[in-house]
C-alpha cells in the first residue's frame, strides 16, 4: 500500500469525522426548566408518549435520557436536542431562567412577573395551566367546606395559624383576598392576637404536609398535588377550591404559565413554536382522556395514581390565551399593585400595557395554528 494511499485515506477519515461533528454541532440544544409538580403534566405526557405523539401527529420525543434528554423530532427531521432541568420551585424558576440555566421555564404567573416587573428581558409565551389551589385543614379544625370555616374562624378566641408557600403566591392572594371580603382579621404578626388568622409563611411547598401533620399549623393554602397527598396520607382535608372562594374574581385563575427569555424567543423561535406544538398536543391529549395525565403525572412525579386521581381533576389544561385566562392575569396584577407590590415595569399599567410588557403570545398561536393544520 502506498504512502500517498496512506495518507488520502487519513485525509478522508478526518474530513469525515469533522462533518458528522459539524453535524452534530449544527443541532439547537433548547433548555426547559420544570418544577416537577403535576400542573406542568402536558410536559410529561409528551416525554412519556412519543410513540403516541409520532403516530397520531408526527410530531415527537425520543428519549435520550429519561426526565433529562430528549430529541424533537418531526417526521425525520431532528428539530433541536431538549434538556430538562427540575427546578427548585416555583419563585426558583425564573431566577435559574434569568441566570441563564435554562431557556424556557414552567412555574407560576405571579413569580415571571415580579421578574418582569423588576426589568427581567422575559416574557410569558403561553398559557399551561388554571385553578389547582385548594385550602387544607388539620384535624383540629372541624369545619367541611368554606362556610363552616368562616363561622369556625370567627368563634375562635385566638388566631389560627394558616401557612403557604410563598409571599407572592396566587394561593395567599386568593386567600386573603376572600378573608376580606367576609369581615375576618388576619395577620402575619404572632403578637397580633385579635386576628382570627396567623398567615405562616413556610417558605416551600414541601414544608406544608410536614408541619400540618406535627401541629406547627393548623392549615394551609397551596397548589396540588400537594393537597391531594395530603387527604391520602391522612394529614389534612380539603375543604375548599380556592377557585369558588367569594368575591368571585379568581374564577378559572391562570396558574403555571411556559415562560422564555427574550432573547431565547428571537434566536431560537423555530425550536420554540415547534416545542410548544408538542405541549398543545400534550394538553388536547389531557383534556380528550384525563388518564393520559394520571398516569403520566404519577410515573415522572413519583406520587401515586390515588394521589393523581384526586389532584389532576382540580385543575385546567389549556394553551388557548382566551379571554377567561386574560382577564385573571390582568386581575393579578391590579391585585398587587393594590396591594404595593408591584413597583417597576408594571406598575400603573392598563391591560394593553400589562399585556405588551408581560406577554408575547404570537408563539403559541402560531404553535396551535400549526397542530391544526396537523389534524387536518
Amino acid at each position: 500500500m502506498s504512502r500517498r494511499f496512506i495518507l488520502l485515506t487519513i485525509l478522508i477519515t478526518v474530513l469525515g469525522l469533522s462533518l458528522i461533528s459539524c453535524e452534530k454541532a449544527e443541532v439547537t440544544v433548547l433548555k426547559v426548566g420544570h418544577v416537577g409538580h403535576d400542573h406542568h403534566t402536558a410536559l410529561y405526557v409528551a416525554a412519556l408518549n412519543g410513540d403516541l405523539f409520532k403516530k397520531d401527529y408526527g410530531l415527537y420525543l425520543e428519549e435520550v435520557r429519561p426526565k433529562q434528554l430528549y430529541r424533537l423530532i418531526d417526521g425525520k427531521k431532528v428539530i433541536c436536542e431538549l434538556e430538562l432541568y427540575k427546578a427548585g420551585g416555583g419563585s426558583k424558576m425564573p431566577t435559574d431562567m434569568a441566570q441563564g440555566i435554562f431557556d424556557v421555564g414552567f412555574g407560576g404567573v405571579a413569580a415571571v412577573a415580579f421578574f418582569v416587573d423588576k426589568g427581567t428581558p422575559m416574557k410569558i409565551i403561553s398559557p399551561l395551566h388554571s385553578k389547582g389551589d385548594m385550602l387544607v385543614v388539620g384535624k383540629n379544625v372541624p369545619a367541611k367546606n368554606w362556610d363552616e370555616f368562616v363561622e369556625f374562624l370567627k368563634n375562635r378566641k385566638e388566631p389560627l395559624r394558616v401557612g403557604f408557600k410563598t409571599p407572592k403566591a396566587i394561593a395567599l392572594l386568593i386567600f386573603e383576598g376572600a378573608l376580606r371580603e367576609v369581615g375576618i382579621p388576619y395577620t402575619r404578626d404572632a403578637k397580633n392576637r385579635k386576628a382570627k388568622v396567623l398567615l405562616t409563611n413556610l417558605k416551600s411547598a414541601k414544608h406544608l404536609n410536614p408541619a400540618l401533620q406535627n401541629e406547627i399549623i393548623d392549615a394551609y393554602v397551596c397548589n396540588n398535588p400537594f393537597c391531594a397527598i395530603a387527604e391520602d396520607k391522612g394529614i389534612g382535608t380539603c375543604i375548599a377550591d380556592l377557585n369558588d372562594l367569594p368575591p368571585g374574581l379568581w374564577k378559572d385563575h391562570p396558574c403555571c404559565m411556559i415562560a422564555a427569555m427574550e432573547n431565547v424567543i428571537v434566536e431560537k423561535r423555530e425550536e420554540l413554536v415547534k416545542f410548544l406544538e408538542l405541549i398543545v398536543i400534550a394538553t388536547d391529549y389531557i383534556n380528550a382522556n384525563q388518564r393520559i395525565a394520571i398516569k403520566s403525572a404519577s410515573k415522572w412525579i413519583g406520587t401515586s395514581i390515588a394521589v393523581e386521581e384526586k389532584s389532576i381533576p382540580t385543575s385546567g389544561y389549556l394553551t388557548k390565551p382566551n379571554k377567561v385566562w386574560l382577564s385573571g392575569i390582568y386581575t393579578w396584577a391590579h391585585s398587587m399593585e393594590e396591594l404595593g407590590h408591584l413597583k417597576g415595569q408594571l406598575k400603573g399599567k392598563n391591560d394593553n400595557e400589562i399585556n405588551k410588557s408581560l406577554l408575547d403570545l404570537s408563539l403559541i398561536k402560531e404553535a396551535r395554528r400549526n397542530v391544526k393544520a396537523r389534524k387536518k
